[in-house]
């Protein structure tokens, strides 16, 4: 894998040529006719231990992104999480003191997103529905 800088323009062009769960490479592979390949970043082999130059770029954290899309908001004092494929939950919400209540509907509002395949940012995302209200936890 190589890294590359682009000018802004040329990443804006890259980002509306986009498709919704596309990374950039899947983006250009597509507009340049290379076929998809089933593995973006090479395996290690027993000869190039992790920590060598070869590896190195290989052995940073991976990217994941969402498969469909995720809406969280809040409607008549209920939070809704609803997923493109039409998975869909709401849960009531209590008296923005009322904490224990609030982190009962937050953990199950995040179980619900990751039961249905959300991507960490998605999972953010309702939290962030939440405190946007005014619903806010400390740790």
């Amino acid at each position: 894998m190589r890294v590359i800088k682009i000018s802004e323009e040329v990443w804006q062009k890259i980002a509306s040529n986009g498709k919704f769960g596309e990374t950039e490479d899947d983006v250009l592979r597509r507009i340049l006719g290379v076929p998809a390949t089933t593995e973006i970043y090479p395996t290690r082999t027993a000869t190039a231990p992790a920590t060598s130059p070869a590896n190195r770029a290989t052995s940073g954290r991976r990217r994941y992104f969402a498969t469909q899309r995720l809406t969280s908001y809040i409607n008549h004092n209920k939070l809704h999480v609803e997923f493109q494929d039409g998975a869909s939950s709401s849960w009531s919400l209590p008296n923005p003191e009322d904490k224990t209540n609030i982190r009962t509907v937050l953990e199950n509002a995040l179980s619900f997103a990751r039961e249905h395949g959300a991507s960490v940012g998605q999972v953010n995302a309702v939290r962030k529905t939440l405190t946007n209200e005014g619903y806010h936890l400390t740790k």
